[in-house]
């Protein structure tokens, strides 16, 4: 039987902006989650489980190194300054992303959902906004802006960690576009001023 759990707003943040956030993510849980659990089911055969594994892997750390390492290798003349602009950005995003994530405080969608068969442990406790999204975002801006011609593949990275965070049960599709939203936010006004 599935058990669901009734986030309380008390849970949340005295502040009342984030107050009236948290509430309002509270209320979509109960929309979202058959959302998630689609996705979740989307992912049951053993082969889709590890290549939603990998790329929830890659998409913590590994994929950026590779992609730092590439534009340096290929000696791209702007290649030093953008990796300069998506490490600022990265920077100031990851500084402000922890306090707006513990303020929302909103529960992930397994811990909403008990059924939700998870193929991977959360990296950390709550889950607005995607932290992995936004850094994704926050990266893919300036990689777009330097190299338009990529822009295509670039969505398409991004797109498929975006699905593999619902696909883990460890997000909302909410949490995916306001985590998109802070990388932007973060990104869109560096990138245009340093690049």
């Amino acid at each position: 039987m599935k058990s669901y759990r009734i986030e309380s707003p008390a849970l949340y943040s005295d502040k009342k902006g984030l107050e009236t956030v948290s509430s309002f993510l509270s209320r979509c849980n109960r929309w979202e989650i058959g959302l998630v659990r689609r996705a979740v089911q989307s992912v049951s055969s053993p082969g889709l489980k590890r290549i939603c594994k990998y790329v929830n892997s890659l998409a913590a750390g590994w994929i950026y190194a590779v992609i730092a390492l590439t534009i340096l290798g290929l000696q791209v003349v702007p290649g030093w300054r953008l990796l300069f602009v998506a490490g600022l950005a990265a920077g100031i995003a990851h500084m402000i992303y922890p306090i707006l994530k513990s303020r929302i405080a909103r529960l992930r969608p397994f811990e909403f959902d008990s059924s939700l068969n998870l193929s991977m442990k959360a990296l950390d406790r709550y889950s607005c906004p995607s932290g992995h999204i936004m850094t994704a975002t926050v990266v893919a801006i300036p990689l777009g802006n330097a190299f338009p011609i990529f822009l295509p593949g670039i969505i398409c990275v991004w797109s498929v960690i975006a699905w593999a965070r619902v696909s883990s049960g460890h997000h909302y599709p909410s949490d995916i576009l306001l985590g998109a939203l802070l990388g932007s936010a973060v990104s869109l006004p560096i990138t245009s001023w340093l690049l």
